[in-house]
């Protein structure tokens, strides 16, 4: 019986029905797939601004935290004091002094001693030796601090050591001494 169906349908209502099976199919591969596709392409877009605006919000005291930092580390200006020369009756207020500035910097001062013995060689000119223990950015702190010294010539010899938990750092000073 179903031969006898087929044959009962004409060729012409087969071929609008075909055509109309044909032209779906060319609608559906031609446009809702690619749609669909391109959809979802931006489904993954959106979920991707979503998370990078995440990050910045969780971010974002962090940075401004960084920037007030930045911005008031720019006025900051290296002390430059007149030079001038420490008197050979305040040299014993040398350690004190250094173990001062290496305490205001956050730093712990394990050692200053100045090297008498240097004085016959070098007589306007004083070693000390200096170690201080401390993170790297209050070192700095340390520096600018030796750096207020009037007296302070020059640092000849800086060594750092990393140790598990902080950092130490051994220095050779020469101080301008006067008469």
């Amino acid at each position: 019986m179903p031969l006898n169906a087929l044959k009962l349908i004409s060729k012409r209502t087969i071929v609008i029905y075909l055509s109309v099976l044909g032209g779906t199919a060319l609608i559906i591969a031609g446009g809702i797939i690619p749609v669909q596709r391109y959809a979802a392409g931006l489904d993954r877009q959106i979920k991707d601004v979503r998370f990078q605006l995440e990050e910045q919000k969780n971010l974002q005291p962090i940075y401004q935290v960084l920037k007030t930092k930045s911005q008031a580390g720019t006025g900051r200006v290296l002390p430059t004091p007149a030079k001038s020369r420490l008197s050979r009756d305040r040299i014993a207020m040398v350690s004190p002094t250094l173990r001062k500035i290496a305490a205001d910097a956050n730093m712990d001062p394990l050692s200053v001693t100045p090297d008498v013995s240097m004085l016959a060689g070098h007589p306007g000119h004083l070693l000390v030796h200096s170690v201080v223990r401390g993170e790297f950015y209050d070192f700095r702190k340390y520096l600018i601090g030796l750096g207020e010294l009037p007296y302070l010539e020059r640092i000849e010899e800086i060594d750092i050591q990393q140790n598990p938990d902080v950092m130490e750092f051994k220095m050779k000073i020469w101080l301008a001494l006067g008469s």
